[in-house]
């Protein structure tokens, strides 16, 4: 009778704890469903019409899920307005793009080809970059 009691109550544990998992897994799924809304792609860009526009780096985050180079660029009017340029990931820009921390960097005069965003803010999906030294990358390989 011991034995029966026993094996019952190691059955017993072992489906709570199959259902403990359950609901943990469910909830941290549900957890991670916002950062999988916020990647949208090129969906915030207007890919109908490729831009080109040159302009000073004033700033480069080398971060993931994108990195991003802050220039000053100007506008058709002369008017000067500090653009966010997004780039692909890190992993990417290393490992098949050719870029390190140090490829962009403060003061650079860079042109940069690629997609404004649809919201008209000065946001850019940037497809190529041409550097300084005349050398030219691949925005997001």
């Amino acid at each position: 009778m011991k034995h029966m009691q026993d094996t019952y109550f190691a059955r017993a544990r072992q489906s709570m704890n199959g259902a403990l998992r359950a609901v943990l897994v469910a909830v941290a799924s549900l957890l991670a469903m916002p950062t999988l809304w916020a990647h949208h792609g090129l969906a915030a860009f207007d890919t109908t019409r490729t831009v080109k526009m040159d302009g000073t780096v004033t700033g480069v985050d080398w971060i993931n899920p994108h990195a991003f180079i802050y220039a000053d660029i100007k506008d058709e009017h002369g008017k000067v307005q500090n653009w966010r340029l997004e780039l692909g990931s890190l992993g990417m820009l290393t490992k098949y793009g050719g870029w390190t921390e140090k490829t962009v960097k403060r003061g650079d005069h860079i042109t940069v080809q690629g997609f404004l965003a649809k919201d008209g803010s000065p946001y850019f999906s940037v497809g190529r970059i041409w550097l300084p030294n005349g050398q030219s990358l691949e925005g997001k390989p």
